[in-house]
């Protein structure tokens, strides 16, 4: 019995989506495989009515073993020179699998490998997955992460072949937690920085608070004090207790008292403001959900 062989010409992608708007949601895709089944003795096998062939997708794993992404068996048709041609549908629950791997496009008929060739370039809407590459992250006004994403609060997440370029980013099984946190750019500044993946706590930049509160220095100095003593010559006077000279008291009567000396000093006064504010540093802000791309 004569053997049979593939002969792929080309592929061409295809794309179906959800909706038309800005930014279309890609549902699924697909590759358009177009080829001629041939003999061993590169005859054209025409007119088949129904040649089955199954079509595998994978990536090479541990040991170059096979990890099989996608696997369609389907009955093509040829026509006069052998041609036949055949759409393998892809859903989007494996986009991010073929994109992250250097997938591999398997042509087989029973036992018979027709062709097994590495795919150059996939689909643009599986490449792209609207543009967003795995490990990105995004403001989000839901509760819930929506589809092809997951909530950056620090939950883990498994461990298959779909969040492997993500499991590789992060370096392990947990979305970051950024709840009540902030983004910034990694790297340094002339004030600072942050590593990639690195977190900071809350904290304000090192400053102070400078206030004089001492009383100038006036030398070494003395303090004095003097009164008169009222009615000191008995001459009948009106004022009491020493307050105030009496009209008939002479200047005689002056009694000065003068405070121990002491050298340059000066008189400290200390003190604290009271506490204010909140219990965050913060800026305005407008709540939001981060997510990050599986």
């Amino acid at each position: 019995m004569k053997k049979s062989y593939l002969i792929l010409l080309f592929l061409v992608s295809f794309f179906s989506f959800q909706k038309v708007s800005a930014q279309a949601n890609v549902t699924s895709s697909g590759i358009s495989i177009q080829g001629i089944a041939r003999d061993e003795n590169n005859a054209a096998q025409a007119n088949i009515d129904q040649l089955s062939l199954t079509f595998k997708i994978y990536y090479l794993g541990t040991g170059d073993a096979e990890v099989q992404i996608l696997s369609q068996t389907a009955n093509v048709k040829t026509d006069n020179f052998g041609v036949f041609s055949y759409v393998l549908t892809i859903s989007s629950a494996i986009f991010t699998e073929i994109s992250n791997n250097a997938s591999y496009l398997k042509v087989t008929q029973g036992s018979v490998v027709f062709s097994n060739e590495k795919l150059q370039a996939v689909p643009y809407a599986i490449h792209a997955q609207n543009g967003v590459p795995s490990g990105t992250i995004m403001a989000y006004i839901g509760a819930t992460a929506p589809a092809g994403w997951l909530l950056c609060d620090g939950a883990a997440f498994s461990d298959n072949t779909t969040n492997a370029k993500l499991k590789e980013l992060l370096g392990g099984l947990n979305t970051p937690n950024l709840n009540a946190r902030y983004l910034r750019g990694a790297g340094t500044f002339s004030r600072g920085g942050i590593t990639l993946k690195g977190t900071h706590d809350d904290d304000v930049r090192e400053h102070s608070h400078s206030v004089n509160l001492n009383t100038a220095g006036a030398g070494g100095h003395s303090h004095e004090t003097y009164f008169y003593n009222d009615d000191y010559n008995n001459g009948g006077g009106s004022t009491t207790r020493g307050l105030n000279k009496d009209a008939n008291e002479s200047t005689s009567t002056l009694r000065t008292f003068n405070t121990s000396t002491v050298g340059n000093h000066e008189h400290s006064i200390t003190g604290y403001t009271g506490n204010v504010g909140i219990a965050e540093t913060r800026v305005y802000s407008y709540g939001v959900t981060w997510i990050i791309k599986i």
